[in-house]
């Protein structure tokens, strides 16, 4: 049901828009107290007293109308009764509707006879409060806006603005009741209505969902109403407000938080502070925002909101306190993941040593959080990383950084050794054996004597131990240095350990290795002479160590000895060790060899690495011994003796790595030892194999066709040479002179078809050269193409004119025009030498062409004239073609001025003379006949 009474309407509408909120507005009457508008107020000019007794004055104003009195004064005593009537009805709600509608009967008269009287925004204004009084709210709502309308610098213009606000406000139509607080807010100072409006409007934006206006005004009224420097507590912030504005800023600031957390929660507030003003009082915000959220449930938004105001004021005093109400928000909410994420932010950033503090003192309760954290991280990803170590593997790290943390920070902490070997453990898991190593050092000797103590100290070893077992070979001495000094210090710290004697034994060898060989005779004495007496194994171990010392002296007449010895020591069957002894006895064989190579004696080397695979033919050196045997008989030039050691090298182990090396030197020793054709051999086995670099091949192929050559062994030779263009036709040099050496080959042999072949494929390999294309090979391409010609132009000759002619002329012709597409071909290259031979050749195919007409079969059964007939015919045919056999000839002698006389040239006038005798006789300079004939 509508509010039927104004001020209760007033009442209801102040304090409505804070829904659920006690006191969330002042009310009419402590508005009053504060000196600004109470609903009273607004029920009559502030210039009119209300009388003490309404239905009195009413009973007066009607006697008065009975006197009929005139018209000012009647329409004035109406006025006056109408607006007791709403009176009472404001003191009494809901009493008399027939009052409240004669009232407006009253007014719409008033209004209709008195169109311009100068109270009439009085009468409007009373007019809409009885409307208003008889729930009539929309018709309120409109007579309140032809006041606004009619008179706009009317008395009543705040107050009205104001009440049609509320109306529509009440009414829902909020974007509307904007506007009219705006327009009270307009007249400042002006009107007694601007706070109210001011909140009344944050209201109004916040319910169309417009917050980051609403935002803006409850900004406004917080920097008005707040106290200066206000605490980041809400609840100490109002209670630090004056009195009157208490429950008002605690309204504003909910409202403020429901505004943000509907516009994203603190990342929204973040986005928002970045593109405003900030105010002073901003960690007040964040901590209402997330405290509400908190109180919501919203445990994960809450945390957002206060991990908003670290990530905007990180360097603020106040961060480590939101930090933690991150945490604690997270803890409620039971997000777990959550949890150990922020503990690690706030570990990280508020650590004594970060820039956080630049030189600040850190508070106490800063280091008791810092304490807890910093031991509840190291604990949980120590304990995710046992429980799943093959996928969770990285944890033990981030767990030992968190136990170092602890104990840098807390160095005296009475769980320090506890700690420290904790540390240890999850950095050895983590793979860190070094820093583990350290650190079990550390816990088994820097603490005072502990439970842990010799635990530690052989844990130190081993992890000492493991990192030797793993770093580069460069910096395996050093690891093992750590490792034997750890060892010595366990052995001489905790002698009954039942760990002591292996320590040491590993010792003795770790030292052998590193080339300590005095102290690690030394600390196998200490094994073999120890009491009660040291297990048998470790015992043969620590003499092994003093064979092995007189390897490493360079005795090697006395390290084999010693060698020799002990392997009669070991027996065969443990066959590692077995092994391990034998291969140490051919080494030091095989170290005499290598000591008479370097003394230059290459005879002596050959016979010690010879004789390694006579002692331990097994030994996996001996495919190195007889390699190096071979080489020193090469330094030798002992050519045979070296292709022997390599021949049985490759019989013996083809599938050593030395393998294509020892084809390499046996090429050699082969081609030095004038045996071209099984060098030939050898180098055709590189050139074969895939393994060999492309460069490495070509060469291999190309020598060994020239060494089958140079065996005259033209067969091979052909097939290598074929084997070589077709794998490598670049570099174009050697693939053309392949080609050429071909065409010689089987030249020689009389191969025509192969000879004509690879004579195309040198004509060829010119036109698809490209820019690896010279004048040699182009050179080489007309020669090519020269005698390609007079092969075709043989042929042409070679085909007889015979009956029927029609038959045996097309073939002819055929020929002979191939013949010359070929020689013409070979002119173009340019060429003198093989452009007057083509010249030549074509003059010649002519000459001959018409020669075969004339003395082309002739018909049977002709005759004497018929015969002269078909002579006279074939002449009349030939001639064109003796003709054009003139002309070629002649255009070879027109090279003469050119400076071009050769061979071809003068068979070409020889053949002109031949042809013309009266004509060509004269016996002339090139120069006169050349101009005779131009």
């Amino acid at each position: 049901m509508k509010p039927r009474h104004w001020i209760a309407t007033v009442a209801v509408l102040s304090a409505g828009c804070a829904s659920t909120i006690e006191n969330s507005s002042p009310s009419i009457r402590e508005a009053l107290d504060r000196k600004q508008p109470a609903p009273e107020e607004l029920t009559v000019e502030q210039s009119t007293k209300i009388e003490a007794n309404p239905q009195l004055a009413l009973e007066n104003y009607r006697e008065i109308m009975k006197l009929q009195p005139d018209n000012e004064t009647r329409a004035e005593a109406l006025r006056r009764v109408a607006d007791l009537q709403i009176e009472v009805e404001d003191v009494e709600p809901g009493t008399d509707d027939a009052a409240l509608k004669n009232s407006i009967g009253i007014y719409q008269d008033l209004l209709k006879s008195n169109r311009d009287g100068k109270a009439n925004d009085r009468v409007l204004y009373q007019l809409a409060r009885a409307y208003q009084s008889l729930g009539e709210t929309e018709l309120s709502i409109d007579t309140l806006a032809r006041l606004q309308a009619e008179y706009p610098d009317s008395s009543y213009a705040s107050d009205s603005h104001f009440r049609r606000g509320e109306l529509l406000f009440a009414s829902n139509r909020l974007s509307e009741a904007a506007t009219e607080y705006r327009a009270v807010m307009a007249l400042g100072d002006a009107t007694p209505f601007y706070e109210a409006a001011e909140y009344k409007l944050a209201w109004s934006l916040y319910k169309q969902s417009d917050y980051e206006a609403a935002v803006a005004v409850l900004f406004t009224i917080l920097d008005r109403d707040l106290p200066p420097d206000p605490s980041s507590d809400p609840q100490a912030a109002v209670d630090a407000t004056a009195g009157g504005k208490r429950a008002l800023v605690k309204d504003v600031l909910r409202v403020t938080s429901l505004s943000f957390a509907a516009m994203g929660g603190g990342p929204a507030m973040n986005g928002y502070l970045d593109s405003h003003e900030e105010p002073a009082y901003y960690p007040l915000l964040y901590r209402s925002l997330g405290d509400q959220l908190l109180e919501q449930e919203r445990y994960n938004d809450a945390g957002e909101a206060y991990a908003a105001f670290v990530q905007r004021h990180s360097n603020d005093l106040l961060a480590p306190e939101f930090q933690a109400s991150v945490i604690d928000a997270y803890r409620q909410g039971g997000f777990a993941e959550l949890i150990i994420r922020e503990k690690e932010r706030y570990a990280n950033t508020y650590d004594p040593r970060a820039p956080y503090w630049k030189g600040r003192p850190v508070p106490d309760e800063v280091m008791t959080a810092l304490r807890q954290h910093f031991d509840d991280l190291a604990k949980y990803y120590h304990s995710q990383a046992s429980a799943d170590p093959e996928t969770r593997s990285g944890d033990f790290l981030t767990a030992a950084s968190w136990y170092r943390r602890l104990l840098d920070v807390f160095p005296n902490d009475p769980a320090a050794p506890e700690s420290n070997f904790l540390l240890g453990e999850t950095l050895y898991a983590g793979g860190k054996t070094l820093e583990a190593a350290q650190q079990y050092t550390r816990t088994a000797y820097d603490y005072p004597p502990h439970p842990r103590s010799a635990e530690a100290a052989y844990a130190a070893v081993l992890a000492y131990q493991q990192y030797a077992a793993k770093v580069p070979a460069e910096e395996r001495p050093q690891a093992l240095r750590l490792a034997i000094d750890s060892g010595k210090r366990f052995a001489a710290a905790h002698p009954q350990h039942p760990q002591a004697l292996p320590v040491l034994t590993r010792a003795t060898e770790d030292l052998f290795e590193i080339k300590a060989f005095d102290e690690s005779v030394t600390v196998a004495q200490q094994v073999l002479t120890a009491q009660p007496a040291a297990p048998v194994p470790l015992r043969r171990t620590a003499l092994a160590v003093s064979a092995d010392a007189e390897f490493t002296q360079e005795d090697y007449p006395a390290s084999e000895a010693a060698y020799a010895a002990l392997l009669r020591m070991v027996p065969v069957q443990e066959a590692e060790e077995h092994e391990r002894v034998t291969e140490q006895l051919a080494a030091s064989i095989y170290k005499q060899a290598e000591a008479a190579r370097a003394a230059g004696d290459q005879r002596a080397a050959t016979e010690q690495f010879l004789r390694v695979g006579k002692i331990t033919p097994n030994a996996s050196i001996r495919a190195n011994a007889d390699y190096d045997a071979a080489a020193s008989l090469i330094e030798l030039e002992d050519w045979a003796g070296a292709a022997t050691v390599l021949e049985s090298f490759r019989s013996r182990f083809p599938q050593h790595e030395f393998a294509a090396d020892v084809d390499k030197k046996l090429a050699v020793s082969y081609e030095r030892d004038t045996q071209p054709v099984q060098a030939a051999i050898a180098y055709q086995r590189i050139a074969n194999r895939d393994t060999e670099s492309q460069d490495i091949r070509r060469e291999a192929a190309w020598k060994s066709a020239q060494l089958y050559d140079e065996a005259n062994r033209p067969g091979d030779a052909a097939g290598a040479y074929e084997s070589y263009v077709r794998a490598y036709p670049q570099p174009i040099d050697s693939a053309f002179a392949a080609r050429q050496r071909l065409t010689e080959i089987y030249k020689a042999q009389g191969n025509t078809g192969q000879y004509r072949y690879w004579l195309g494929q040198v004509v060829a390999a010119d036109a698809q050269a490209g820019a690896a294309r010279s004048d040699a090979t182009r050179l080489a391409a007309a020669r090519a193409s020269l005698e390609l010609g007079r092969m075709e132009a043989r042929r042409a000759r070679a085909l007889r004119l015979n009956l029927p002619i029609e038959q045996s002329l097309p073939p002819k012709r055929e020929a002979m025009q191939s013949s010359i597409d070929i020689l013409s071909a070979a002119a173009d290259y340019g060429f003198a030498e093989v452009t007057t031979a083509a010249t030549l050749e074509l003059g010649d195919l002519y000459r001959a062409f018409a020669r075969a007409l004339m003395e082309s079969e002739r018909p049977r059964n002709l005759d004497d004239l018929a015969l002269e007939q078909y002579d006279l015919l074939l002449e009349e045919q030939a001639y064109p073609f003796e003709e054009k056999s003139i002309e070629w000839y002649e255009t070879n002698l027109k090279r003469i001025r050119n400076g071009v006389y050769d061979t071809s040239v003068k068979k070409s006038y020889d053949a002109l003379v031949d042809i013309a005798p009266g004509q060509y006789a004269k016996r002339m300079k090139a120069e006169e006949y050349y101009d005779a004939l131009r």
